[in-house]
């Protein structure tokens, strides 16, 4: 009971937002959608999800699903500058907003990817608890840009990302002679920032077994050219599990009378060592013959999946629609429309939605659907392609589409390939006109 007067109150302090917004944001003046955008994913949105993982099971019931999409429905009018007879299918694939109830199930398994150990079928790279947290003074890092003391061992560091895969490459210099190299190769979703700083593991644990006697000066210097990283270890908030890792090996060889200093160097400026640590690093990722030794997923990744995975879902449901036939023409593929970035105005919505005088009429808004040129009535299909008070308009358009295309070319083709042509032809129409 209490759940349901939850939704209750999110929804309805929503739809008190939103009407609010409404008296600023009209058809054809006021906010744009870009901001009323930006208004539902910093204000709105968080609020409908706020919770989520607490009443999620409620949300099986269809009344208060309904209640979330009424809801989207209201803000997707407003910012799509669309009439109120327009599906919510076709809206959100105009806006570009994931359906809510797909954005609901996406945010509390996001929820749970962060906050639930140990349920995930790979290992996630969450931070170091609390409790094994070092003391501060333990591991302390020292950053220096230029230090004129020449250290007795010198590592270079580097990580490599790409298609083929993710690697580091790290050299050991102990005088003015290479002592060591060690290509790793981790997991293909770790991120570049991982495997930087598995790089600089691997340099620290070379470092450690490096006959150097302890009476004798022990003074270590790491290069990378991620400051990422660096920034990171400066900061005693930071405490990612291969941060933590970083100042554990520091802390173990500061106990063995090691001095160790960070510095930054530039990436891809002709510097032997950092040269030689990036080709090991581009190896150790295309090597499939390496052995994978770090596989513990960012919290990114995790998270670009389980996008991925409601794109998928939207895809689906989309692909099963039944309304929106217009803007399927147009957008068959979710994935694709939200690669496409579009301003969306008062005719590009008319447009893409099918808001002619034939949709007026199948709505009774409009007494008939004839076009005032009289070869038909007004469709989409006859805007672009037949309406005679159009022709100055679409031989443009046709011009520029026969640049490297055909003539006439399809809705899909068209909002793809020349979207910005057909843009241009669609605010050439004047509605209120025709």
């Amino acid at each position: 009971m209490y759940q349901h007067t939850c939704i209750a109150y999110v929804t309805d302090r929503s739809a008190k937002l939103i009407h609010g917004l409404s008296r600023a944001a009209n058809v054809t003046w006021g906010i744009k959608h870009e901001a009323m955008k930006t208004i539902y994913k910093g204000a709105i949105l968080p609020l409908l999800l706020y919770g989520a993982p607490v009443w999620i099971e409620v949300m099986k019931h269809e009344f208060n699903r309904r209640k979330y999409i009424r809801i989207q429905r209201m803000i997707n009018i407003l910012t799509a500058k669309a009439f109120r007879t327009t599906s919510n299918e076709a809206l959100c694939i105009l806006t570009g907003l994931t359906p809510i109830i797909i954005k609901r199930e996406e945010a509390v398994r996001l929820y749970n990817a962060r906050k639930i150990r140990g349920s995930q079928p790979q290992e996630i790279d969450y931070a170091v608890e609390y409790k094994n947290w070092p003391h501060p003074a333990e591991g302390a890092i020292i950053i220096e840009d230029e230090d004129t003391k020449d250290p007795t061992v010198l590592a270079q560091t580097d990580g490599s990302k790409s298609e083929l895969g993710v690697g580091c490459g790290t050299v050991i210099y102990k005088g003015n002679k290479i002592a060591t190299q060690i290509t790793t190769r981790l997991d293909s979703k770790c991120s570049n920032n991982q495997a930087e700083q598995t790089a600089i593991i691997k340099a620290l644990e070379a470092i450690a077994t490096l006959n150097i006697p302890q009476n004798n000066l022990r003074r270590a210097k790491v290069y990378t050219d991620s400051r990422v990283t660096l920034d990171s270890l400066q900061n005693p908030r930071n405490h990612a599990y291969l941060i933590g890792e970083i100042r554990k090996r520091v802390a173990t060889l500061q106990e063995s009378n090691w001095k160790i200093k960070f510095s930054w160097v530039k990436a891809h400026a002709r510097i032997p060592g950092n040269e030689k640590a990036d080709k090991l690093a581009k190896e150790a990722a295309r090597n499939r013959l390496i052995d994978i030794t770090y596989s513990r997923l960012p919290l990114s990744s995790v998270h670009h999946d389980i996008q991925l995975d409601s794109i998928k879902r939207w895809q689906k449901e989309w692909q099963t629609c039944t309304k929106a036939q217009t803007m399927k023409q147009f957008f068959p593929s979710v994935e694709e429309r939200l690669k496409k970035k579009i301003k969306i105005t008062q005719n590009v919505s008319a447009m893409l939605t099918g808001r002619t005088r034939a949709y007026l009429h199948r709505f009774k808004i409009s007494d008939n659907a004839q076009c005032i040129c009289r070869q038909g009535d007004q469709t989409v299909e006859h805007l672009i392609y037949d309406c005679i008070l159009l022709e100055t308009q679409r031989s443009t358009l046709r011009m520029n589409v026969t640049k490297n295309g055909q003539w006439p070319a399809d809705k899909h083709e068209l909002i793809t390939k020349h979207q910005k042509h057909l843009i241009d032809y669609i605010e050439s129409i004047d509605f209120d006109k025709l």
